[in-house]
């Protein structure tokens, strides 16, 4: 049965709804221990758009609010019961509309957050999220979606709107009781508690949105333009020495009477099109082949990651480095970057995706189709001090950073449990790198003892920050001798020298190998239950199948005479995806553990502003990876940094216990980090 409440019932009177008053929807829903809600709006911001209804119910009844005619303030002290079960779906949108009008909802399941943990590690799209998928696959009932976009053009309240918004609670309890089942199946009942909990924080952190310093912006906007221009003339004059008679270049040799002849080579190539661009990298010897983690494929690319890693190999790749570097300031983050400013609010309001990652990390950014905006990708934001600095607090309120002290090396020696790395934590002497550079260098740093190593031995520990990174995710000898440019032999030596001194490292990744492989998925972190899956694991598990002696005294004839065959190609495949899946076995239990820390700190953080009644006044701004950067009023600046590295501490102690994580926050009027 529907029921609905308006302040115009005069209007209403149609059989298959009841008109009531708002004490009277309050009786039937307050009977309730799980209730679905969902909302209709204008628009996606909720700082320009209104709340047209709101949505409550279960499956016997629903009731529908007309938000235009009734305060859904009447409704506060229902929807922030700590006793009942809020049902959504994609509760981040839903819960900014109620924070607008000062309603806290914390105690939630959402079934979208649900769905995105049974997919991570599948490719973009391969599974729909939407809630008509989700009524067809728990409950076999197809929703009718074709009305949405009736509510927001209409001026009036319509039967068939009011039924739309009342089916949409109407399955909540039914799809989340057949999610509940998949979701005990593969183990993911903790996950989606963790993520539950985090997700009104998330939503709280849209809503508050950062300052930017206008003027301060636009000055560094026309600096990054001049940059933009002559790191492309850089380009331009780099090619123009180096292949003057190529296809890269032009020269005017027709001339005519007014212009004349130009045999100067001109560079005709287009810097913003990879199309131009990967011809010529390839020439130059560069590999541009990468891993889409979108589509689950390999592609060719000349991202200035690609081109870092492999910088030894021409002069040009700092020249374009550069210039990509510009690209980015004066495209993604210049003017774009003023579009952003809210005109109500007068602040940026981005966009975070919670399950963004296949590790369970945020991601940050997306379009909004509504206004044609990129929204800020705040994950991977330009780190440079001028650029940090035009994110500003508000008058009489102070900018506070936080984050973790060598977050990632610390989480890879607990995991791991290596006993040489604890004790360099443990016993607080000397950092990371520089142990990285006495365990692969023996022989250049010698009986140096760690600590004195960042002074001594400069050149040594920046060149064991490669190593270190490049085999603590996944990386082996060819990693090395690809990334530095090096022999092979050098490489294996280095390679050999780091599994000697870091025995538990070894130990952690030969035993990830084995589990992915014989399992299917990797186990984001323990205590949390987080998980990825290998997409195409069947598949690679029937192909494996195959591999008898028979098999591969047929493989090596196709080989050698049949290079481009079937069964060649399948072999191909199957250690390429084994080799992809081994290393994300091993990167990704680091970096899941990592994103479950820095959401448990959150939900710290947040449970404290809503115990002290600091909610609108904390504002949290940025959250980037493992850093917090948050707004306070600033007679309450000094106690907030200490609440927040507590919360961060507390956290990181929760998930290593191995070793101290601690966390180290800074004070300033903009984003310090």
């Amino acid at each position: 049965m529907i029921f609905l409440v308006t302040g115009n019932q005069q209007l209403f009177n149609n059989e298959n709804y009841e008109v009531i008053s708002v004490e009277e929807s309050l009786k039937k829903l307050n009977t309730l221990k799980i209730v679905g809600v969902d909302t209709e709006t204008e628009g996606i911001d909720v700082h320009t758009k209104k709340l047209l209804l709101a949505q409550f119910g279960c499956f016997d009844f629903q009731i529908v609010v007309d938000c235009r005619t009734v305060d859904i303030k009447l409704y506060k002290n229902f929807l922030e019961r700590k006793d009942i079960l809020f049902l959504f779906w994609n509760a981040k949108f839903d819960l900014k509309f109620f924070l607008k009008e000062g309603i806290v909802i914390t105690n939630i399941y959402d079934g979208y957050l649900a769905e995105k943990l049974q997919w991570l590690g599948y490719p973009a799209g391969q599974h729909s999220m939407g809630l008509k998928a989700a009524g067809l696959e728990y409950c076999n009932v197809e929703l009718d979606k074709s009305v949405r976009g009736k509510i927001i053009w209409s001026k009036t309240l319509s039967d068939d709107i009011i039924i739309y918004g009342a089916h949409d609670v109407k399955y909540l309890e039914k799809i989340r009781e057949g999610q509940l089942v998949k979701l005990k199946e593969k183990g993911l009942l903790k996950a989606l508690a963790y993520e539950n909990k985090f997700c009104p924080v998330l939503a709280y952190t849209e809503f508050c949105g950062v300052k930017l310093d206008e003027d301060a912006w636009k000055r560094k906007m026309e600096k990054d333009r001049e940059g933009f221009e002559t790191a492309k003339t850089e380009l331009n004059s780099w090619v123009e020495q180096h292949f003057p008679e190529s296809k890269y270049v032009y020269k005017e040799l027709q001339g005519d009477l007014f212009t004349g002849f130009d045999e100067n080579p001109h560079c005709i190539i287009n810097w913003g099109s990879p199309k131009q661009v990967i011809p010529l990298f390839e020439e130059l010897g560069f590999n541009l082949e990468t891993f889409d983690k979108k589509t689950k494929e390999t592609k060719k690319s000349v991202g200035a990651d690609i081109i870092e890693s492999q910088k030894d190999k021409s002069d040009i790749a700092p020249l374009y480095i550069k210039y990509k570097g510009y690209e980015k300031l004066v495209g993604t983050y210049g003017q774009n970057v003023l579009d952003q400013i809210n005109p109500v609010t007068h602040r940026i309001h981005t966009n975070f995706n919670q399950l963004g990652c296949d590790t369970g990390r945020l991601s940050s950014g997306g379009k909004d189709k509504e206004h044609n905006v990129e929204y800020l990708n705040f994950q991977n934001f330009p780190s440079d001090a001028e650029t940090r600095a035009c994110f500003i607090s508000e008058p009489g309120y102070k900018w506070i950073s936080c984050d973790y002290s060598a977050q990632e090396s610390r989480i890879i020696a607990d995991v791991s449990n290596d006993q040489a790395m604890l004790d360099l934590f443990n016993k607080g002497c000397g950092d990371m790198h520089s142990l990285v550079a006495k365990m692969t260098y023996p022989d250049k740093v010698g009986d140096c003892p760690v600590e004195e190593i960042k002074h001594k031995f400069k050149k040594w520990r920046q060149e064991a920050k490669g190593v270190e990174f490049a085999i603590n995710y996944g990386g082996d000898a060819n990693t090395i001798k690809s990334n530095k440019n090096i022999p092979l032999s050098e490489a294996q030596e280095i390679y050999d020298n780091y599994m000697k001194g870091f025995p538990g490292v070894k130990n952690y990744q030969d035993k990830q190998r084995a589990f992915v492989m014989k399992y299917g998925y990797i186990v984001l972190n323990d205590k949390s239950g987080h998980k990825a899956f290998i997409y195409d694991f069947d598949e690679l598990q029937e192909i494996q199948k195959k591999f008898n002696a028979e098999f591969w005294n047929t493989y090596k004839e196709y080989k050698k005479f049949h290079p481009q065959s079937t069964i060649v190609e399948e072999v191909r495949h199957y250690f390429k995806r084994k080799s992809a899946c081994e290393k994300q076995a091993i990167n990704y239990k680091c970096q899941g553990t990592g994103a479950a820390m820095f959401k448990l700190a959150s939900i710290y953080l947040f449970q404290y502003i809503l115990e002290h009644n600091l909610l609108f006044k904390v504002k949290l701004c940025i959250p980037a990876h493992d850093e917090w950067n948050i707004e306070v009023p600033e007679e309450i600046s000094e106690e907030m940094t200490s609440v927040l590295e507590n919360c961060m501490s507390r956290a990181g102690s929760f998930f290593c216990e191995k070793l101290e994580l601690p966390a180290e926050a800074e004070v300033s009027n903009h984003w310090i980090h």
